[in-house]
C-alpha cells in the first residue's frame, strides 16, 4: 500500500500528481507464489498465483497515453486493465476502456486466498469497460471522476435469466478523492438499472461507500464500508476466490418472471498497520478485518467474514524488486437461513518479484 496516496486507480489519483509527461514507454511485471496450508483441504498449495501479471505503459508529450495489463495463468492469459486515457488540461482527463471504476477504490492487505478481501468485506467493482471523465483539483488535495459502464455484466441471479437482457442506459460509477489534513476521503455510488425484454420484473442494482486512510509516525489506518442492493447482479467481486456464502446470496430473488425480494449488502473492512525497519528489511504489518452481509429477511441471511495478518516484507537496499509476505487468515461463512456455518485458516507466505 502507498503512504498516504491517493489510490482512485488511474485517473482518479492523477489529481495529486501534476503536468505531462514526455513521451515514454514502459513495459514490467509481477510474479506471485503462494505456498501455503489450508485446514480445509488438508494440504500444502504450492503455485503460481492468478494474479502474476505483464504490464505495458506508453505515453507522449501530448498527455496521450496507454495502459495494458495481462494475467499470465496456466490455463490461459487473462486481461486485468486495457485502457487509454487524454490529459487533456491541468484539470481534465479522459478515459476509456476495462479497469477499476471510481467507486470504493481501496483494498485491504490480503495477498493469497480471496484477494483483496473480496467477498468478505471488500466493496470492489471489478474493472468493466467504460469511458470516464476525471476533474483533479488544481489545489492537488484530489479529484472526483465520473464513469459510464457496460451494464451487461452481472451473473444470473436466484431464479433469473438474463440472457434476454435488455440495457440501453450504462451503469453509472461516481467516486471523490479528497485530501484534509492528515485523512484522505473517499466517498462514492453507482446505479445500474436493468430492462429485459421477456416480460421480466426490472432489477436495480445500487451502492454507496466511504473509504478512510490515515497515518501517524509508524502507524497506518484504513478502512472502507459499503452499501446497497443486489450486488451480485452487477459487476461486483463479491463471490472471492472461494466463493463466500454471501457473495453467492447476494443476487435479487426471481421466481420465474416476478421479482420476489430485493437483497440488501453490506461490506466493511478496517485495516490497521504498523511499519517497521531494522537492517536492509523495511516492512509493515497488517491486521485486517472485514465482513459481508447479505440480507431479503426470511429468504436470504448470510455473512462472510475475514479475520487475518498480512506482513508484506522488502529488502530495498540489497534486492529491490523482493517481497516476503507471511500470512495468517481465517475465512468464515454463515448462512443464518439454514444455521450452517464452514470456517477455514490459511498460513503461508507469498513470494513476490516486481520489475
Amino acid at each position: 500500500m502507498k503512504k498516504l496516496a491517493v489510490p482512485l486507480m488511474l485517473g482518479l489519483s492523477m489529481g495529486l500528481t501534476g503536468g505531462h509527461a514526455l513521451a515514454k514507454s514502459t513495459i514490467g511485471g509481477i510474479v506471485f507464489v503462494n505456498t501455503y496450508t489450508d485446514s480445509e483441504k488438508e494440504n500444502l498449495t504450492l503455485a503460481n498465483a492468478g494474479n502474476s501479471r505483464l504490464r505495458i505503459r506508453w505515453s507522449n508529450e501530448d498527455g496521450v497515453g496507454m495502459y495494458y495489463e495481462f494475467a499470465v495463468k496456466q490455463n490461459g492469459n487473462k486481461v486485468r486493465h486495457a485502457y487509454g486515457k487524454w490529459d487533456f488540461s491541468e484539470t481534465g482527463q479522459i478515459l476509456a476502456g476495462e479497469t477499476s471504476t471510481p467507486f470504493a477504490p481501496l483494498n485491504p492487505n490480503v495477498a493469497m486466498v480471496n484477494n483483496s478481501g473480496d467477498g468478505y468485506g471488500n466493496t470492489n467493482p471489478k474493472r468493466p469497460a467504460q469511458i470516464r471523465y476525471t476533474y483533479k483539483f488544481l489545489n492537488r488535495k484530489g479529484a472526483w471522476a465520473l464513469a459510464v459502464v457496460d451494464p451487461n455484466k452481472g451473473t444470473e441471479g436466484n431464479g433469473l435469466d438474463t440472457t434476454d437482457r435488455e440495457s440501453y442506459f450504462p451503469r453509472v460509477d461516481f467516486g471523490l478523492a479528497y485530501r484534509t489534513f492528515n485523512w484522505q476521503i473517499f466517498p462514492g455510488f453507482f446505479y445500474h438499472k436493468q430492462e429485459f425484454n421477456n416480460s421480466v420484473d426490472s432489477l436495480t442494482s445500487s451502492g454507496v461507500s466511504l473509504g478512510l486512510k490515515t497515518g501517524t509516525g509508524p502507524f497506518t489506518l484504513s478502512g472502507e464500508i459499503g452499501a446497497g442492493q443486489n450486488w451480485g447482479n452487477t459487476s461486483m467481486a463479491v463471490k472471492g476466490s472461494t466463493n463466500s456464502v454471501a457473495g453467492a446470496n447476494s443476487r435479487a430473488i426471481y421466481s420465474g418472471n416476478n421479482k420476489v425480494k430485493d437483497v440488501d449488502n453490506v461490506a466493511y473492512w478496517v485495516d490497521a498497520g504498523y511499519r517497521f525497519a531494522f537492517g536492509e528489511v523495511r516492512g509493515t504489518a497488517h491486521l485486517v478485518y472485514g465482513n459481508l452481509n447479505s440480507d431479503a429477511g426470511s429468504l436470504v441471511d448470510a455473512d462472510s467474514s475475514m479475520l487475518g495478518i498480512s506482513v508484506p516484507i522488502d529488502l530495498p537496499f540489497i534486492a529491490r524488486g523482493f517481497r516476503l509476505r507471511p500470512e495468517v487468515f481465517y475465512f468464515k461463512d454463515e448462512n443464518n437461513i439454514t444455521d450452517s456455518e464452514n470456517s477455514r485458516t490459511i498460513v503461508g507466505i507469498q513470494t513476490q518479484f516486481t520489475f
